[in-house]
């Protein structure tokens, strides 16, 4: 007999589920979170919070199924800028921009908040933890180690580090509201990465 955890599963990667998480997506990069609550995202989807919870199970995992396809869609749109032939520099301030534009913070919150909850429940949100950091880390030192000509171990560590750096200092905006200061400490660590790449 089938568990109640493979009924969502099952109904989280349904056909419905995967165009709600779409329409969650670009509302959410287009407009924000707004005040955080599952009604107001369900309402701007032209649905109810009881429909969003039927198929992800449970309000946790909706936003984590959200979280998700919002970082890979970010994590595509930054390999582009890459691809395009824009400079690790140019490329991370321009990052660190759009995550902590306004409208774009509110998201970074949820993501702490989630974390906060991750910690205590590990179990529950193993698939968050686990792709928090590597998803990102290993897109990024795949590119550090073709574009860059670093060895693997020397790329890994180097995409570890811009995660943590550029995480952090969202939290730390997030926490302070310091735009000014952590976006002056975004910069010097750009440019303090770019020299230590020059030759």
């Amino acid at each position: 007999m089938p568990t109640k955890k493979s009924d969502t599963s099952k109904r989280a990667t349904s056909e419905q589920a995967l165009q709600l998480l779409d329409a969650a997506t670009e509302h959410v990069l287009n407009h924000g979170l707004g005040d955080l609550s599952l009604r107001s995202v369900a309402e701007a989807l032209g649905t109810s919070h009881r429909m969003l919870i039927y198929y992800f199970g449970s309000a946790d995992g909706f936003w984590q199924a959200l979280l998700h396809r919002i970082r890979h869609a970010e994590q595509q749109a930054r390999q582009q800028t890459l691809a395009e032939g824009t400079d690790p520099k140019t490329a991370l301030v321009s990052a660190w921009q759009r995550y902590s534009a306004s409208n774009y913070l509110p998201i970074m919150q949820l993501v702490f908040e989630i974390y906060g909850r991750a910690i205590r429940d590990r179990e529950r949100f193993s698939g968050f933890l686990e792709d928090v950091i590597g998803s990102w880390t290993g897109m990024l030192a795949e590119r550090f180690e073709r574009n860059l000509g670093m060895s693997r171990t020397e790329a890994r560590l180097l995409a570890r580090v811009e995660v943590a750096t550029i995480r952090g200092l969202l939290l730390d905006l997030v926490t302070t509201g310091d735009r000014k200061g952590t976006t002056a400490a975004i910069e010097y660590f750009a440019e303090m990465m770019a020299r230590h790449r020059r030759p």
